[in-house]
């Protein structure tokens, strides 16, 4: 015999299977089904980029298909699962559908209204109370939006530097004199700019460059106000394995500068006749003290 519980999660994971259709389509992998005596009335995912709707959130959704199977806008007895936590929007529009139970997975920190941000379900100024089950597949679901939101960021990551080093080439001497002024506006340096590409090198080969006068005719210390300079523009968007290289090739151009440097000179020995007129003078102290 089939226990609750496991009837709920076959029906989660068909919102889970709703919320891959969304991400298919590049919308937020959310997704929801409404279930009414046993059977799936309403399906929804996430659409609001393919409608833009800003409503069309995949709870609302799955309760507008059910509503139209049902004829009707109550949705007594139905069960709402989710893969995320509704929103405020959501959680009202569940509440006007008197929807008798919610089965959510993931929480939302952000964005909860069922506990986690605000507490629009069940407010005890309500009238309509809504039993709900919380965090079943929460790992798994919370896992397909973390997965998704980090391919996100990486690809606009990836943009963004491939549109930074996307340099007019209309002419070889425009883009070097126009490269040139950038670097000389915000670098403290009289440096040319490494040759294209240096940055994408080993860190050997960074160092290298940056400390040879073709590159950096002050010097390595030069070299180094160039390499933070690029860092710091560019560091945010740089993957973590070429962050890591260009942090070696700081240590590698220290220990350049270091070996660049001179030593501190000694202060020179006192010569035998510099030292003779103090114990002269201090002999003869001692004697006028005495006839004193």
């Amino acid at each position: 015999m089939t226990s609750a519980n496991e009837t709920d999660e076959a029906y989660l994971r068909k919102a889970i299977a709703e919320a891959n259709g969304a991400e298919a389509n590049g919308e937020v992998p959310v997704g929801a089904v409404v279930v009414h005596q046993n059977k799936i009335i309403g399906r929804g995912q996430n659409r609001v980029l393919r409608d833009n709707d800003p409503t069309a959130h995949a709870e609302i959704v799955a309760l507008r298909q059910a509503g139209l199977y049902l004829r009707n806008y109550r949705l007594e007895d139905c069960t709402l699962y989710v893969t995320l936590e509704p929103c405020a929007m959501c959680a009202g529009a569940i509440l006007h559908a008197r929807i008798a139970r919610l089965v959510y997975a993931a929480p939302d920190p952000k964005a909860g209204a069922c506990g986690s941000v605000l507490s629009v379900m069940n407010h005890p100024q309500l009238n309509h109370k809504v039993e709900v089950t919380a965090n079943l597949l929460a790992e798994e679901c919370g896992t397909l939006l973390t997965a998704f939101f980090r391919k996100r960021r990486q690809e606009k990551s990836q943009a963004r530097i491939l549109q930074t080093e996307a340099a007019p080439r209309d002419a070889a001497k425009e883009t070097l004199m126009a490269t040139k002024k950038k670097w000389s506006a915000k670098v403290n340096t009289d440096s040319t700019h490494p040759d294209e590409g240096l940055f994408k090198k080993n860190a050997s080969a960074i160092a290298k460059a940056l400390a040879t006068k073709k590159v950096s005719p002050k010097g390595p210390a030069s070299g180094m106000q160039m390499l933070n300079f690029y860092i710091n523009r560019a560091g945010k968007n740089l993957a973590q394995e070429r962050h890591a290289e260009l942090e070696k090739a700081k240590t590698l151009l220290s220990e350049i500068i270091a070996k660049e440097k001179p030593e501190p000179a000694k202060p020179a020995k006192k010569s035998a006749a510099e030292k003779a007129p103090k114990k002269a003078t201090k002999k003869a102290a001692a004697k006028k003290s005495i006839k004193k």
